[in-house]
């Protein structure tokens, strides 16, 4: 979570434009004048301020005096506050303050005339007057002044009363009304539930932009309160023949908090008063909460003030000497508290982390606009790809734009294709992976397009350099989240012994740092529980996929959307839930283009293709006509046996699903080479006959087993299942000092108790965001992410089986960076490969170069030239798509690419595979 002083210097950062602007308008004077353009009006569900009103305004507060010539809602005369806004968003939020009598409904100030007194040219204050009469006894004149000065959040307000020579007035209540607009209405010791009489010092109103504040220059405020009204007495006075009697009150104009109120009065009262600073951010990820809020509790228990947090979770607030309690809550979490004493003049900080409430969780992030990539169907990809996104929008939409989005960190692509598929019901975007990028990550897919669509995907798209020839990934199954309890056992509500279960595999995972996991289904243990009795299984186990730092394929068990017989919700509900949040909702009445009623996907990485595909028990026999008892459908063999064609020149594939309740997938027939799947909570299947057929033990109920399966150059190796321990970890890493990005040099120990390697681990090692040498011993520096307030050091690892090793990282801020070694000629592999009928290779020159680069058969001909001439220094892009020199398409077999230049000849194999 990001310190006190982060959240400081990002606020500084975006408020100094704002302290520059107000610095160059320091010589803005205050203006009281007529309103002569429309320009000049706020704006809001509640302003009703019109042409040839008066407007009192400077550079903090724009208030907007109504005029004789209408008269809205209560007041029954101009010369009220009718607007009232911040000068620089002028959104007015507040129906109406007038001037009010006795209790007496209708009993106010009948104003006949409004006045400019002073215009604020002259440097002092500015001033509107209003003359009038009691409604009740035209002998009793009243006179308010309205007078604003430079640089005020607050308009002063002074009524005089008196007394032409009528009857005594004794204990006569002056004060005003106010219609609240969309104001909820506050007062300290109350909170928002203002629906009797209150004696409070202050009163505030507070809306989605904008809050008011009212205060009396003569001590306590009274009166009562109804549904959208308030009437505040602010002096009780005796008013005799020919006896006058004023007071003073405060219009306060804040932020969008009580908080931002009741600072303003606190300086307005010469209250002493100390500061609060205060973050609010949500566990498990520690992401900053927007519209969070912290409550302000006196001594004895009653309630003072609100803050409200921003979108870095960041709020503020000034409070009076004393002991406070700081109560911090947001929607889905459970609150947090402490205790604060305030000191005059200082400042007290804290941050809150808020756990999530499992009683009445908010819903999570439903699928909208992106369909793929998502969480649990991310994509990868290496510079200079093409990103493929699937929306589902109007048909007419315009506009589309796309972005990556780390943390800090937005890479914005270019999308050069947008077109809308009839059969699909689907838009299909071509994005560009820019060829230099500052991280290789796991990203956040933002996408947006006219008429205000706009949708974020997390853990979408994984960026890396290339796809490697040798690399590693890992099958788990069987997760059950929250908990293997179902929700008529007892302890089932409050069980969440599942998600420690992943999270103790997950840990494994992010340090073993495999290039993707599958996850074969029952990823929750009972998918019905979204939305009833508020539990919340989908929108908890979807934010539990988040916190792995590597790509995710999720596909479906029975668990979670076969529907159990014995639970309340209707037929179907699993299936939906799982639509809502991991699948797609047009396979509830499927287009053309999607015949098959279930989720089932593929991706390929390097030469190796991997398909999922969704199994289930019905249960509850919904729509028995298309899924009878148990998977697969028809549609869903169909869709196989096609993808399988299109992907025949894969050196090996690999199905990924939870059970193959029907026995109907026959690999050998399919030509598939490997089979990953769960359900049967054992491990099964040799990992020494193919083709692999390999059931791997569950997560759950204390197993936290996990299988690692090796690829090279297509060859696919699986291992034994391991597991993470049921009692203690058996691959661990400590932190000499705390990996927390204070320290100059940190150690890292890794403990490695299982039978195996693993070489492309890797470390999250954290330094202080400052310039210097990194050195590290024990590890390789891939690289380093600045755009946060630490430092973040990606370093690979190679784990040794069943040993402990150590790994540190120093920063020295003293030292010279070196430069690095000048680029060197490159030619990288193809991808894909092998190949049809298109494949793109990459290459790096040190220096602007003559250069050819051609493709040759096994028997040293020329059969493709692909680039020729001066070429700039740097990396490089060509595609051959499969034909020779004449245009003819090459044969099926093995080629080399060449690259001749700086006197130098390197050489690539590559497949093309018809």
């Amino acid at each position: 979570m990001p310190s006190y002083l982060g959240h400081r210097l990002l606020r500084l950062a975006i408020l100094l434009p704002a302290l520059l602007l107000v610095a160059s308008n320091a010589a803005a004077l205050v203006h009281a004048g007529r309103v002569e353009s429309p320009d000049e009006l706020l704006s809001g569900a509640w302003a009703d301020g019109e042409l040839n009103d008066f407007l009192l305004e400077n550079d903090q507060i724009a208030i907007v005096i109504s005029a004789l010539g209408h008269h809205p809602y209560y007041g029954q005369s101009g010369g009220n506050v009718l607007d009232a806004g911040s000068s620089t968003d002028r959104i007015d939020a507040l129906g109406e303050l007038y001037t009010y009598f006795d209790n007496d409904w209708p009993r106010q100030a009948m104003y006949y005339q409004v006045l400019i007194v002073d215009d604020g040219a002259g440097g002092g204050p500015a001033m509107i007057r209003a003359n009038g009469f009691d409604t009740y006894d035209t002998t009793l004149s009243v006179v308010t002044e309205y007078s604003l000065s430079d640089g005020a959040e607050h308009l002063d307000i002074t009524t005089t009363v008196s007394n032409g020579g009528g009857g005594s007035y004794p204990n006569f209540e002056l004060g005003d009304a106010f219609h609240w607009g969309e104001c909820r209405k506050y007062a300290p010791g109350h909170g928002f539930d203002l629906s009797d009489t209150t004696t409070e010092s202050w009163l505030a109103g507070t809306a989605a932009a904008v809050s008011y504040g009212y205060l009396s220059a003569h001590g306590e405020i009274w009166g009562p309160h109804g549904d959208d009204w308030s009437d505040v007495n602010v002096i009780s006075a005796d008013i005799g023949p020919f006896e006058s009697v004023s007071y003073e009150r405060d219009l306060v104009v804040g932020g969008r908090d009580v908080a931002s109120v009741a600072t303003i009065i606190h300086a307005i009262e010469g209250t002493p008063i100390g500061s609060a600073f205060c973050t609010v951010a949500g566990l498990p990820g520690g992401e900053p909460l927007l519209s969070a809020t912290i409550d302000a509790f006196d001594v004895g228990g009653d309630i003072y003030l609100q803050m409200l947090t921003d979108a870095g979770g960041f709020a503020e607030c000034t409070l009076p000497v004393g002991d406070w309690q700081l109560v911090a809550s947001a929607s889905g979490y459970l609150p947090a508290e402490t205790w604060a004493i305030v000191v005059e003049g200082e400042t007290i900080e804290w941050d809150f982390l808020l756990e999530i409430d499992d009683t009445i969780p908010p819903i999570g992030d439903t699928l909208t606009v992106i369909q793929r990539p998502l969480l649990n169907v991310p994509a990868l990809h290496a510079p200079g790809d093409t990103l493929t996104i699937d929306c589902e929008a109007d048909p007419g939409t315009t506009g589309w734009a796309a972005e990556l989005v780390h943390d800090a960190l937005s890479i914005p692509l270019t999308v050069y294709a947008a077109t809308y598929n009839p059969a699909t019901l689907w838009w299909r975007l071509s994005a560009v992976i820019p060829d230099a990028l500052p991280l290789y990550e796991l990203y956040d897919l933002r996408v947006t397009a006219d008429s205000g669509i706009e949708d974020l995907t997390w853990n979408a798209v994984r960026l890396i350099p290339a796809f490697k020839d040798d690399y590693y990934f890992i099958h788990i199954t069987d997760t059950h989240l929250p908990t293997h309890l179902y929700n008529d056992q007892s302890g089932a509500e409050d069980d969440s012994t599942s998600v420690l279960d992943l999270r103790a595999v997950m840990a494994d995972i992010n340090l073993i740092n495999p290039e993707f996991v599958l996850l074969t289904g029952d990823f929750i243990n009972e998918g019905e529980l979204e939305d009833y009795l508020y539990w919340r299984y989908y929108t908890r186990s979807q934010r539990n996929l988040t916190e792995f730092e590597v790509p995710v394929f999720l596909i479906a068990g029975n668990h979670d959307i076969g529907g159990w017989v014995n639970t309340p919700p209707p037929n179907g509900t699993a299936r939906r839930d799982w639509w809502r949040f991991f699948g797609w909702g047009r396979l509830d009445d499927p287009p053309p283009g999607a015949p098959e009623y279930t989720q089932n996907y593929s991706f390929d990485y390097g030469a190796v293709h991997y398909v999922g595909l969704e199994a289930y028990d019905n249960y509850d026999l919904w729509r028995e006509e298309i899924y009878g008892e148990t998977s697969f459908t028809s549609g869903q063999l169909d869709w196989l046996v096609g993808d399988l064609a299109a992907a025949a020149g894969s050196a090996s594939e690999v199905l990924f699903y939870h059970y193959d309740f029907m026995h109907e997938l026959d690999l050998e027939a399919l030509g598939v080479e490997m089979a990953l799947w769960g359900h049967v909570h054992s491990n099964q299947g040799s990992i020494h006959t193919q083709p692999y057929d390999l059931a791997t033990n569950n997560v759950s109920r204390g197993n936290r087993a996990y299988r690692l399966v090796r690829v090279s150059s297509g060859v696919l190796a699986p291992t034994n299942t391991i597991d993470a321990g049921s009692s203690g970890r058996k691959l661990r890493v400590g932190y000499d000092p705390a990996n927390d990005g204070t320290h100059y040099s940190v150690s890292a120990e890794i403990v490695n108790e299982q039978p195996q390697s693993f070489e492309h681990g890797q470390l999250r090692l954290l330094l202080p965001n400052e310039n210097g040498v990194i050195e590290v011993a024990g590890g390789t520096l891939l690289q380093t992410d600045r755009t946060g307030s630490v430092q973040v050091c990606y370093v690979d690892v190679d784990i040794q089986a069943q040993g402990t090793q150590t790994v540190t990282i120093t920063l020295d801020p003293s030292g010279v960076e070196e430069e690095l070694p000048p680029p060197v000629l490159a030619l990288g592999q193809n991808y894909p490969n092998p190949f049809n009928p298109q494949t793109r290779i990459h290459y790096a020159l040190p220096c602007a170069e003559e250069a050819r680069l051609s493709i040759f058969d096994v028997q040293g001909r020329e059969v493709a030239l692909l680039l020729a001439g001066t070429q700039p220094a740097g990396e490089g892009v060509v595609d051959w798509d499969g034909r020779d020199g004449t245009g003819r398409p090459a044969p099926s077999g093995v080629y080399f690419a060449r690259l001749a230049a700086c006197g130098e000849l390197l050489s690539r194999k590559i497949t093309l595979a018809r």
